[in-house]
Protein backbone atom coordinates (compact mmCIF):
# COMPACT_ATOMS: atom_id res chain seq x y z
CA UNK A 1 0.00 0.00 0.00
CA UNK A 2 3.06 2.36 0.54
CA UNK A 3 4.40 1.80 -2.40
CA UNK A 4 1.49 2.49 -3.91
CA UNK A 5 1.06 5.57 -2.27
CA UNK A 6 4.01 6.83 -3.13
CA UNK A 7 3.45 5.72 -6.86
CA UNK A 8 0.33 7.60 -6.81
CA UNK A 9 2.02 11.11 -5.48
CA UNK A 10 4.47 10.73 -7.77
CA UNK A 11 2.44 10.58 -10.61
CA UNK A 12 0.37 13.58 -9.61
CA UNK A 13 3.83 15.42 -9.85
CA UNK A 14 4.33 14.74 -13.08
CA UNK A 15 1.23 14.93 -14.72
CA UNK A 16 0.64 18.29 -17.03
CA UNK A 17 -1.69 20.03 -14.54
CA UNK A 18 -0.63 18.82 -11.17
CA UNK A 19 1.10 21.26 -8.73
CA UNK A 20 4.69 19.87 -7.73
CA UNK A 21 3.72 20.70 -3.80
CA UNK A 22 1.44 18.06 -2.04
CA UNK A 23 0.52 17.35 1.21
CA UNK A 24 0.76 14.02 2.60
CA UNK A 25 -2.02 12.45 4.63
CA UNK A 26 0.23 13.28 8.30
CA UNK A 27 -0.05 16.87 6.98
CA UNK A 28 3.42 17.29 5.82
CA UNK A 29 4.19 19.72 2.90
CA UNK A 30 6.06 18.23 0.13
CA UNK A 31 8.11 18.98 -3.29
CA UNK A 32 8.74 16.70 -5.99
CA UNK A 33 12.28 17.78 -7.75
CA UNK A 34 15.13 17.30 -9.83
CA UNK A 35 17.33 17.33 -12.78
CA UNK A 36 17.96 15.73 -16.15
CA UNK A 37 21.40 16.46 -17.57
CA UNK A 38 23.02 14.23 -19.82
CA UNK A 39 26.08 15.23 -21.95
CA UNK A 40 27.69 13.60 -25.07
CA UNK A 41 31.33 13.64 -24.38
CA UNK A 42 34.77 13.29 -25.48
CA UNK A 43 38.22 12.70 -23.67
CA UNK A 44 41.83 12.51 -24.66
CA UNK A 45 45.21 12.86 -23.01
CA UNK A 46 48.47 13.79 -24.70
CA UNK A 47 51.84 14.30 -23.91
CA UNK A 48 52.61 12.20 -20.28
CA UNK A 49 56.20 12.12 -18.74
CA UNK A 50 58.70 10.10 -20.82
CA UNK A 51 59.43 7.02 -19.11
CA UNK A 52 62.88 7.16 -16.68
CA UNK A 53 62.21 10.89 -16.07
CA UNK A 54 62.88 11.95 -12.92
CA UNK A 55 59.86 13.32 -10.89
CA UNK A 56 58.62 14.28 -7.27
CA UNK A 57 59.03 12.17 -4.33
CA UNK A 58 55.73 11.56 -4.08
CA UNK A 59 54.67 10.89 -7.68
CA UNK A 60 54.45 7.16 -9.04
CA UNK A 61 57.02 6.32 -11.77
CA UNK A 62 56.37 7.86 -15.39
CA UNK A 63 55.78 5.55 -17.80
CA UNK A 64 55.93 7.53 -20.87
CA UNK A 65 52.21 6.30 -22.26
CA UNK A 66 48.69 7.60 -21.80
CA UNK A 67 46.78 5.90 -19.39
CA UNK A 68 43.22 7.55 -21.41
CA UNK A 69 41.45 5.61 -23.94
CA UNK A 70 40.21 8.54 -26.12
CA UNK A 71 36.31 7.78 -25.92
CA UNK A 72 33.15 9.25 -26.46
CA UNK A 73 30.73 8.92 -23.79
CA UNK A 74 26.89 10.20 -22.13
CA UNK A 75 27.63 11.11 -18.46
CA UNK A 76 25.11 12.25 -16.21
CA UNK A 77 26.85 12.60 -12.94
CA UNK A 78 24.85 15.67 -12.34
CA UNK A 79 21.12 14.10 -12.63
CA UNK A 80 19.30 13.62 -9.93
CA UNK A 81 15.40 13.36 -8.77
CA UNK A 82 14.61 14.28 -5.27
CA UNK A 83 11.88 14.34 -2.67
CA UNK A 84 11.29 17.15 0.82
CA UNK A 85 8.83 18.28 2.38
CA UNK A 86 8.20 20.43 5.94
CA UNK A 87 5.47 20.69 8.49
CA UNK A 88 4.76 22.95 11.11
CA UNK A 89 5.37 21.71 14.48
CA UNK A 90 5.09 23.50 18.45
CA UNK A 91 7.22 26.84 19.47
CA UNK A 92 7.12 27.87 16.20
CA UNK A 93 9.48 25.15 14.74
CA UNK A 94 9.22 23.01 11.15
CA UNK A 95 10.40 19.60 11.16
CA UNK A 96 12.32 19.30 7.67
CA UNK A 97 13.43 16.30 5.77
CA UNK A 98 14.85 15.88 1.66
CA UNK A 99 15.72 12.68 0.29
CA UNK A 100 17.77 12.93 -3.00
CA UNK A 101 19.16 9.72 -5.31
CA UNK A 102 21.15 10.06 -8.31
CA UNK A 103 19.53 9.27 -11.72
CA UNK A 104 21.57 7.68 -13.70
CA UNK A 105 19.44 8.18 -17.49
CA UNK A 106 21.86 6.62 -19.78
CA UNK A 107 22.38 2.78 -18.11
CA UNK A 108 20.08 2.31 -15.56
CA UNK A 109 20.36 1.83 -12.08
CA UNK A 110 20.95 4.06 -9.32
CA UNK A 111 21.90 4.70 -5.65
CA UNK A 112 18.69 5.57 -3.26
CA UNK A 113 19.48 8.38 -1.15
CA UNK A 114 23.09 8.88 -2.47
CA UNK A 115 22.52 12.48 -2.76
CA UNK A 116 21.63 15.11 0.28
CA UNK A 117 19.48 13.28 2.23
CA UNK A 118 18.70 14.59 6.02
CA UNK A 119 15.97 14.84 8.74
CA UNK A 120 16.22 17.98 10.74
CA UNK A 121 14.51 21.16 12.47
CA UNK A 122 14.25 24.80 11.83
CA UNK A 123 13.18 27.81 13.79
CA UNK A 124 14.67 30.89 14.45
CA UNK A 125 17.73 29.70 15.94
CA UNK A 126 18.68 28.51 12.78
CA UNK A 127 18.53 24.78 11.00
CA UNK A 128 19.91 21.56 12.76
CA UNK A 129 20.23 18.37 10.25
CA UNK A 130 21.07 15.10 10.30
CA UNK A 131 22.38 12.55 7.34
CA UNK A 132 24.25 12.44 4.32
CA UNK A 133 24.99 16.14 2.97
CA UNK A 134 27.53 18.26 1.47
CA UNK A 135 29.73 19.90 4.08
CA UNK A 136 29.89 23.66 4.62
CA UNK A 137 33.44 24.03 3.11
CA UNK A 138 32.00 22.43 0.07
CA UNK A 139 29.14 24.51 -0.21
CA UNK A 140 30.58 27.96 0.50
CA UNK A 141 33.22 28.75 -1.91
CA UNK A 142 33.07 27.91 -6.14
CA UNK A 143 29.98 29.62 -5.11
CA UNK A 144 29.33 30.20 -8.78
CA UNK A 145 29.58 26.91 -10.30
CA UNK A 146 29.99 26.61 -14.09
CA UNK A 147 26.36 27.31 -16.20
CA UNK A 148 24.45 25.75 -13.05
CA UNK A 149 26.43 23.44 -11.83
CA UNK A 150 29.55 23.28 -9.44
CA UNK A 151 30.86 19.55 -8.98
CA UNK A 152 30.15 15.89 -10.30
CA UNK A 153 31.24 17.63 -14.10
CA UNK A 154 34.62 17.57 -15.50
CA UNK A 155 34.09 21.62 -15.50
CA UNK A 156 34.23 21.44 -11.92
CA UNK A 157 37.00 23.24 -10.43
CA UNK A 158 37.68 21.03 -7.24
CA UNK A 159 39.89 18.18 -9.14
CA UNK A 160 42.80 20.62 -9.40
CA UNK A 161 41.19 23.41 -6.99
CA UNK A 162 40.39 21.16 -3.49
CA UNK A 163 42.77 18.18 -3.66
CA UNK A 164 46.43 16.84 -4.36
CA UNK A 165 48.09 16.55 -7.67
CA UNK A 166 50.33 13.21 -7.00
CA UNK A 167 47.57 10.62 -6.41
CA UNK A 168 43.69 9.92 -7.29
CA UNK A 169 42.08 9.22 -4.16
CA UNK A 170 39.38 11.47 -2.72
CA UNK A 171 40.54 10.73 0.91
CA UNK A 172 42.75 14.47 0.11
CA UNK A 173 39.90 16.24 -1.45
CA UNK A 174 38.14 19.01 0.16
CA UNK A 175 34.83 18.86 -1.69
CA UNK A 176 32.96 16.44 -0.08
CA UNK A 177 29.84 14.68 0.47
CA UNK A 178 29.72 13.57 4.63
CA UNK A 179 27.45 10.22 5.58
CA UNK A 180 27.02 10.25 9.49
CA UNK A 181 26.64 14.33 9.47
CA UNK A 182 25.46 16.30 12.29
CA UNK A 183 24.70 19.83 10.80
CA UNK A 184 23.93 23.51 12.05
CA UNK A 185 23.39 26.69 9.92
CA UNK A 186 22.65 29.55 11.90
CA UNK A 187 20.06 32.15 11.09
CA UNK A 188 20.81 35.48 9.14
CA UNK A 189 22.70 38.42 11.82
CA UNK A 190 23.57 41.57 10.67
CA UNK A 191 21.88 41.83 6.99
CA UNK A 192 23.82 38.76 5.40
CA UNK A 193 26.18 37.09 8.13
CA UNK A 194 25.74 33.16 8.73
CA UNK A 195 28.03 30.67 10.02
CA UNK A 196 27.47 26.66 9.51
CA UNK A 197 29.01 23.87 11.30
CA UNK A 198 29.29 20.24 10.10
CA UNK A 199 31.06 16.81 12.36
CA UNK A 200 30.77 13.51 10.81
CA UNK A 201 32.25 10.43 11.65
CA UNK A 202 33.42 7.53 9.44
CA UNK A 203 35.77 6.73 6.42
CA UNK A 204 32.93 7.81 4.92
CA UNK A 205 30.86 4.79 7.23
CA UNK A 206 31.28 3.88 10.87
CA UNK A 207 33.33 0.87 9.47
CA UNK A 208 36.22 2.77 9.61
CA UNK A 209 36.29 3.70 13.25
CA UNK A 210 38.01 0.86 14.12
CA UNK A 211 39.90 -0.55 17.23
CA UNK A 212 43.12 -2.36 16.55
CA UNK A 213 44.50 -0.23 14.71
CA UNK A 214 42.61 2.39 16.72
CA UNK A 215 41.46 4.83 14.49
CA UNK A 216 38.43 7.50 14.60
CA UNK A 217 38.15 8.88 11.21
CA UNK A 218 35.89 12.30 11.28
CA UNK A 219 35.45 15.42 9.90
CA UNK A 220 34.82 18.66 11.08
CA UNK A 221 33.68 21.25 8.69
CA UNK A 222 32.70 25.10 9.20
CA UNK A 223 32.01 28.05 6.64
CA UNK A 224 31.18 31.94 7.84
CA UNK A 225 29.54 33.62 5.08
CA UNK A 226 28.23 37.46 4.49
CA UNK A 227 26.34 38.46 1.30
CA UNK A 228 24.43 41.45 0.60
CA UNK A 229 23.54 43.08 -2.85
CA UNK A 230 25.92 42.26 -5.51
CA UNK A 231 28.87 40.99 -2.88
CA UNK A 232 29.40 37.83 -1.41
CA UNK A 233 32.27 36.96 0.86
CA UNK A 234 33.02 33.65 2.46
CA UNK A 235 36.18 31.82 4.52
CA UNK A 236 36.18 28.13 4.99
CA UNK A 237 37.65 25.51 7.60
CA UNK A 238 37.97 21.80 7.37
CA UNK A 239 39.77 19.47 9.36
CA UNK A 240 39.97 15.61 8.69
CA UNK A 241 40.70 12.98 11.38
CA UNK A 242 42.42 9.73 10.38
CA UNK A 243 41.53 10.22 6.81
CA UNK A 244 45.08 10.12 5.66
CA UNK A 245 44.68 11.80 2.31
CA UNK A 246 48.58 12.24 2.02
CA UNK A 247 49.12 8.64 2.02
CA UNK A 248 46.12 7.31 0.41
CA UNK A 249 47.73 9.03 -2.74
CA UNK A 250 51.59 8.57 -2.02
CA UNK A 251 53.14 5.38 -2.97
CA UNK A 252 52.64 2.04 -1.68
CA UNK A 253 56.06 2.08 0.66
CA UNK A 254 55.02 5.89 1.69
CA UNK A 255 51.77 4.98 3.41
CA UNK A 256 51.18 5.20 7.09
CA UNK A 257 47.33 3.70 7.60
CA UNK A 258 47.88 0.37 7.53
CA UNK A 259 46.92 -2.68 9.30
CA UNK A 260 50.04 -2.65 10.92
CA UNK A 261 50.62 1.09 11.26
CA UNK A 262 48.63 1.07 14.51
CA UNK A 263 50.08 4.52 16.08
CA UNK A 264 49.82 6.33 12.81
CA UNK A 265 47.60 8.82 12.88
CA UNK A 266 47.06 11.76 10.31
CA UNK A 267 45.21 15.20 10.27
CA UNK A 268 44.31 17.23 6.95
CA UNK A 269 43.07 21.02 6.94
CA UNK A 270 41.95 23.45 4.30
CA UNK A 271 41.15 26.70 4.77
CA UNK A 272 39.37 28.84 1.50
CA UNK A 273 38.49 32.29 0.79
CA UNK A 274 35.77 33.47 -1.69
CA UNK A 275 34.85 36.26 -2.97
CA UNK A 276 31.93 37.23 -5.37
CA UNK A 277 30.83 40.19 -7.26
CA UNK A 278 27.96 41.13 -9.67
CA UNK A 279 27.99 44.09 -12.07
CA UNK A 280 25.37 43.68 -14.17
CA UNK A 281 24.59 40.94 -15.56
CA UNK A 282 28.02 39.75 -15.12
CA UNK A 283 29.22 37.59 -12.22
CA UNK A 284 32.89 37.21 -11.20
CA UNK A 285 34.74 35.61 -8.54
CA UNK A 286 37.73 34.60 -7.24
CA UNK A 287 38.79 31.79 -4.64
CA UNK A 288 42.45 30.87 -2.75
CA UNK A 289 42.76 27.66 -0.60
CA UNK A 290 45.52 26.04 1.73
CA UNK A 291 45.73 22.55 2.10
CA UNK A 292 47.67 21.06 4.77
CA UNK A 293 48.42 16.77 4.98
CA UNK A 294 50.61 15.81 8.10
CA UNK A 295 50.93 12.29 9.66
CA UNK A 296 53.07 10.34 12.36
CA UNK A 297 54.66 7.78 11.23
CA UNK A 298 56.87 7.33 14.19
CA UNK A 299 53.83 6.35 15.68
CA UNK A 300 53.72 2.79 13.73
CA UNK A 301 55.21 0.20 15.12
CA UNK A 302 56.37 -1.15 11.72
CA UNK A 303 60.57 -1.54 12.33
CA UNK A 304 60.90 0.61 8.66
CA UNK A 305 59.57 3.87 8.96
CA UNK A 306 61.98 5.76 7.18
CA UNK A 307 60.46 7.14 3.91
CA UNK A 308 57.10 7.31 4.89
CA UNK A 309 54.82 10.26 4.51
CA UNK A 310 55.23 13.21 6.91
CA UNK A 311 53.07 16.30 5.32
CA UNK A 312 52.61 17.89 2.41
CA UNK A 313 51.40 21.56 2.09
CA UNK A 314 50.01 23.11 -1.17
CA UNK A 315 48.15 26.43 -2.29
CA UNK A 316 45.80 26.89 -5.28
CA UNK A 317 43.61 29.73 -6.25
CA UNK A 318 40.71 30.20 -9.60
CA UNK A 319 38.91 32.66 -11.08
CA UNK A 320 35.37 32.17 -12.84
CA UNK A 321 33.55 34.97 -14.78
CA UNK A 322 29.53 34.19 -15.85
CA UNK A 323 28.12 36.41 -18.17
CA UNK A 324 24.50 36.50 -18.63
CA UNK A 325 24.16 38.45 -22.23
CA UNK A 326 20.05 37.53 -22.60
CA UNK A 327 17.22 35.41 -20.73
CA UNK A 328 18.65 32.86 -23.31
CA UNK A 329 22.47 33.40 -23.69
CA UNK A 330 24.94 32.63 -20.79
CA UNK A 331 28.51 32.00 -21.01
CA UNK A 332 31.49 31.14 -18.54
CA UNK A 333 34.89 30.43 -18.09
CA UNK A 334 37.31 29.77 -15.41
CA UNK A 335 40.92 29.52 -14.61
CA UNK A 336 42.42 27.52 -11.43
CA UNK A 337 46.07 27.37 -10.73
CA UNK A 338 47.90 24.91 -8.33
CA UNK A 339 51.19 25.42 -6.66
CA UNK A 340 54.20 22.39 -6.81
CA UNK A 341 53.84 23.06 -2.65
CA UNK A 342 56.39 21.28 0.00
CA UNK A 343 56.56 17.61 1.37
CA UNK A 344 58.36 15.90 4.21
CA UNK A 345 59.14 12.14 4.49
CA UNK A 346 59.99 10.45 7.56
CA UNK A 347 63.98 9.94 8.00
CA UNK A 348 65.16 11.83 4.58
CA UNK A 349 64.90 15.47 4.26
CA UNK A 350 65.20 15.36 0.16
CA UNK A 351 61.29 15.14 -0.46
CA UNK A 352 60.90 17.26 -3.88
CA UNK A 353 57.97 18.43 -5.41
CA UNK A 354 58.93 19.59 -8.55
CA UNK A 355 56.80 19.30 -11.54
CA UNK A 356 53.52 18.30 -9.08
CA UNK A 357 52.37 21.93 -10.14
CA UNK A 358 48.62 21.88 -12.46
CA UNK A 359 46.12 23.88 -14.08
CA UNK A 360 42.84 23.97 -15.76
CA UNK A 361 40.96 26.43 -17.71
CA UNK A 362 37.19 25.80 -18.87
CA UNK A 363 34.93 27.50 -21.47
CA UNK A 364 31.12 26.94 -21.61
CA UNK A 365 27.55 28.63 -23.34
CA UNK A 366 24.42 27.77 -22.75
CA UNK A 367 21.39 28.64 -24.71
CA UNK A 368 17.44 28.34 -22.88
CA UNK A 369 14.33 27.14 -24.92
CA UNK A 370 12.97 27.49 -21.60
CA UNK A 371 13.70 29.07 -18.07
CA UNK A 372 13.67 25.66 -17.09
CA UNK A 373 15.68 23.77 -20.12
CA UNK A 374 18.55 24.97 -21.87
CA UNK A 375 21.60 23.69 -24.29
CA UNK A 376 25.40 23.74 -23.29
CA UNK A 377 28.18 23.05 -25.07
CA UNK A 378 31.66 22.96 -22.30
CA UNK A 379 35.39 22.43 -22.98
CA UNK A 380 37.81 22.18 -19.95
CA UNK A 381 41.45 21.38 -20.19
CA UNK A 382 43.99 20.07 -17.55
CA UNK A 383 47.80 20.52 -17.51
CA UNK A 384 49.67 18.47 -15.71
CA UNK A 385 53.18 19.44 -14.04
CA UNK A 386 55.74 16.37 -15.38
CA UNK A 387 54.82 14.68 -11.93
CA UNK A 388 51.01 15.54 -11.14
CA UNK A 389 48.10 13.72 -12.48
CA UNK A 390 45.43 16.17 -11.41
CA UNK A 391 42.16 14.11 -12.96
CA UNK A 392 38.70 14.98 -14.12
CA UNK A 393 38.12 11.83 -15.85
CA UNK A 394 34.67 9.95 -14.77
CA UNK A 395 36.45 6.71 -15.72
CA UNK A 396 40.17 6.09 -15.29
CA UNK A 397 42.45 8.67 -14.83
CA UNK A 398 45.69 10.18 -16.44
CA UNK A 399 48.72 8.77 -16.40
CA UNK A 400 51.84 11.24 -14.80
CA UNK A 401 52.44 14.22 -16.76
CA UNK A 402 49.56 13.54 -18.75
CA UNK A 403 47.09 16.34 -20.14
CA UNK A 404 43.30 16.31 -20.46
CA UNK A 405 41.05 17.69 -22.94
CA UNK A 406 37.51 17.18 -22.33
CA UNK A 407 34.63 18.89 -24.69
CA UNK A 408 31.16 17.70 -24.33
CA UNK A 409 27.45 19.17 -25.94
CA UNK A 410 24.02 18.82 -23.74
CA UNK A 411 20.78 19.38 -22.66
CA UNK A 412 19.53 20.01 -18.95
CA UNK A 413 16.13 19.93 -18.24
CA UNK A 414 15.60 21.04 -14.73
CA UNK A 415 11.73 20.69 -12.55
Amino acid sequence: MKRKALALAVGLALAPCANAQLKSPAGTDWEFYGKFYPELNHVSGESPTPAGTAVATLSPAPTGASALVHRMEMLVQNSYIGFRGSKNISGGMKAIWQLESDLPIDEGGGTLAGRDTFVGLGGNWGTFRMGNMDTPFKKAGDVLGFLGISSGNFVSTNAVLRKVGFGTSNAARFHERRANAIDFASPNYFGGLTYAMQYSIGDPTEAGITSNPPRNPRVVSQALKYERGPLYLAIMNEVHFDLFGGSANANAAQRNNGAADSGAHSVDRASQVAVVYKIGDHSFEADYIVKNYKENPEGSVVANVNGRFVSYTNNAWMVVWEGRWSSQWRTAAHYVSAGAGKCSVFGNNNCTTTGLEGKQISLGVSYYLDPNVYLFLIGSKIENGASARYDNVSLGAPAVGEDVTQVAVGLNYSF
